[in-house]
């Protein structure tokens, strides 16, 4: 649970548990209240020739509802996924290959968006791949009197009239992807960002939570902990 967050921030309990999938090579699943989605990762893999890209690795990604049914919102959502894993995977330290990444939400109530990116996040560094950072998502839902609230639950995202899903990268703490609907003025845009930042810190330090717990379970996997976890920048090969 977060708890050293400001009065005006309230954020439901969070948990996640790490290689929970034994066929692919990272795996994570995070519960934040009610909502739980559960993400696994297989790569860098073989690819058909007519995908592959010489200079880098193709990512792939596929998101599963809570429902088992498909919607356009999980078009997004795979879109998404993939736009963050190509911001943060350094994909030139494996050209000609493929990421698959896929996405089962396994309950849904509020902020499903932010609770995906997390629990990428996890699966990504279970993986072992390179990333040039950790990241974290937070969702902010405005009431209709303006009010600001952090972790809404689907009831709460129904009651508001604009939402917010930020993702921080956690080198230099800026924003690296935004996700908003509804109505929303500047200023009350610009305060969802900068206290949804305070969010994100708390959640980076949850991450590292959750592999010293599993190191300490473990003492072989310290030996596969990419280097991020210990807030060392990668640089991208040449």
């Amino acid at each position: 649970m977060l708890g050293t967050l400001e009065n005006s921030i309230r954020v439901r309990p969070i948990s996640s548990e790490l290689s929970i999938l034994g066929n692919c090579d990272g795996s994570a699943r995070v519960k934040q209240g009610n909502s739980s989605v559960m993400v696994g990762i297989w790569g860098p893999v073989e690819v058909k020739q007519s995908k592959e890209d010489p200079e880098k690795c193709v990512i792939e990604t596929t998101v599963k509802g809570a429902t088992g049914q498909g919607s356009p919102l999980d078009k997004m959502y795979e879109e998404a996924v993939r736009q963050t894993c190509e911001q943060v995977v350094i994909t030139s330290a494996h050209p000609r290959t493929c990421i698959q990444v896929i996405v089962q939400v396994e309950s849904e109530d509020g902020a499903i968006l932010a609770v995906m990116k997390n629990a990428l996040c996890l699966a990504l560094m279970d993986a072992g791949l390179p990333m040039r950072s950790m990241f974290a998502g937070v969702s902010c839902a405005q009431q209709e009197n303006e009010e600001l609230m952090w972790d809404p639950t689907a009831e709460e995202e129904e009651e508001s009239t604009a939402q917010y899903t930020f993702v921080y990268e956690n080198s230099r703490n800026n924003v690296i992807y935004v996700h908003c609907t509804g109505e929303s003025t500047v200023e009350q845009y610009m305060l969802a960002l900068q206290k949804s930042r305070q969010v994100a810190t708390e959640v980076f330090g949850f991450y590292r939570e959750s592999f010293e717990k599993l190191l300490r379970k473990d003492v072989k996997f310290q030996m596969l902990l990419p280097p991020i976890i210990k807030g060392e920048i990668l640089e991208e090969p040449e």
